[in-house]
């Protein structure tokens, strides 16, 4: 029920098509997901609403900026003690998870190709086999957040480097691809 949070932006909705066709899997299961960039909380309310039902499904979140209606929103899910969230830059806070941690991880922080790079490389090793990426935003090229980079290209140097280690799920705004082998 979104009107019970408190959301300025929405980036999200249009995707969450994308959500339930490859994560519905985890409905009901102990899981652990990654979310890289989580702003108001949006994506993550709704995973906590629709996918991490299980009392043991749990959700790290990454962030350089905590904002108090992120922190709000997760009170208002009612399954705060799912979420553990990390204050800090993702290419410091990457460093500090177990390989193949998670089940999931959703790559949507900074959109320097530089960092989003570092982001997938880093986070396909957190990733257990046969867990899933999702890359945000991949044709953006909005030059007033970036460094004048942008996701595509890191993206599709991901792919490419990684083409024997993943499938291709989807590629249109959003990429989402499952790891299949280390």
């Amino acid at each position: 029920m979104v009107n019970k949070y408190t959301f300025k932006d929405d980036w999200f909705s249009r995707s969450t098509f994308l959500f339930e066709k490859y994560l519905s899997a985890y409905v009901g299961q102990p899981c652990h997901f990654l979310e890289i960039g989580t702003h108001e909380g949006r994506a993550t309310t709704w995973l906590l609403d629709n996918i991490l039902t299980h009392t043991h499904a749990q959700i790290d979140c990454i962030d350089v900026c905590i904002l108090d209606v992120l922190s709000d929103n997760l009170d208002k899910t009612g399954v705060r003690n799912k979420v553990t969230l990390h204050q800090g830059s993702s290419t410091k806070v990457l460093r500090t998870f177990q390989f193949e941690e998670f089940d999931f991880i959703y790559i949507d922080g900074s959109h320097s190709a530089v960092d989003v790079l570092e982001d997938a490389v880093l986070s396909f090793r957190l990733l257990k086999n046969n867990g899933i990426i999702a890359f945000d935003d991949y044709p953006w090229n909005d030059a007033r957040y970036s460094d004048g980079t942008f996701p595509k290209p890191a993206i599709d140097a991901f792919l490419s480097i990684y083409d024997h280690k993943i499938k291709l799920l989807h590629k249109e705004y959003q990429v989402w691809i499952q790891k299949v082998s280390n």
